[in-house]
């Protein structure tokens, strides 16, 4: 049963299981074509698998097929975060944001930048997030990767969840700083950079 369909991949649940596929584009070479989706679909399981093993929340890659451009995983039962924020008490609010800060600053230290930071890629299972969607990801251990992965919640939380978004924000900060410790210092001030240069690109 096909639950989602994006530009780049369809979603299919089988059971327990989630088949994430990746889509052909009839408008490239097919050699070119099938070497782009085998090559996406190995970096996405290599992303998911180290994020993992590093203890951040993400689902459990149970098989990998590159003919087929697959990755199957278990699926999370729960709902996506975006739906769920807003309706949380403030204490509980409050929680989850510190708790997706520690798991960035988790995936920051191990060099993995998720690259696509939104409430519409976590989910709340079994009363735990997990973050979900690696395709945009990359390794990096840069500075202002880190900080555009900050950008990028940051501009998620303003979009999706205007009246709480800096409560949202600030606690995700302090998540983030725990883990991260003096390192955050440079990664915002980088971020703060990276904003102003979005405010001066959008005169």
């Amino acid at each position: 049963m096909i639950i989602a369909r994006g530009a780049e991949a369809v979603l299919k649940k089988e059971g327990e299981k989630l088949v994430k596929e990746r889509i052909s584009k009839g408008y490239r070479i097919k050699e070119i074509d099938n070497l782009l989706r085998s090559e996406r679909t190995e970096h996405e399981s290599r992303l998911i698998n180290e994020a993992r093993r590093n203890g951040i929340n993400v689902p459990l890659i149970l098989e990998k097929d590159l003919n087929k451009m697959e990755l199957v995983m278990e699926f999370l039962d729960g709902p996506v975060l975006r739906d769920e924020l807003p309706k949380l008490p403030k204490t509980k609010q409050d929680e989850v944001c510190i708790t997706i800060g520690k798991m960035i600053g988790e995936l920051h230290k191990a060099g993995i930048i998720h690259g696509d930071l939104t409430t519409s890629n976590m989910i709340l299972h079994n009363k735990m997030v997990y973050f979900i969607d690696f395709g945009l990801g990359f390794f990096s251990k840069n500075v202002e990767d880190k900080a555009v992965d900050l950008h990028l919640i940051k501009e998620a939380l303003v979009a999706k969840h205007n009246k709480i978004w800096k409560s949202c924000f600030n606690n995700i900060l302090k998540g983030y700083k725990s883990i991260l410790g003096s390192e955050t210092k440079k990664i915002i001030e980088r971020l703060n950079a990276v904003e102003k240069r979005g405010r001066y690109s959008n005169k």
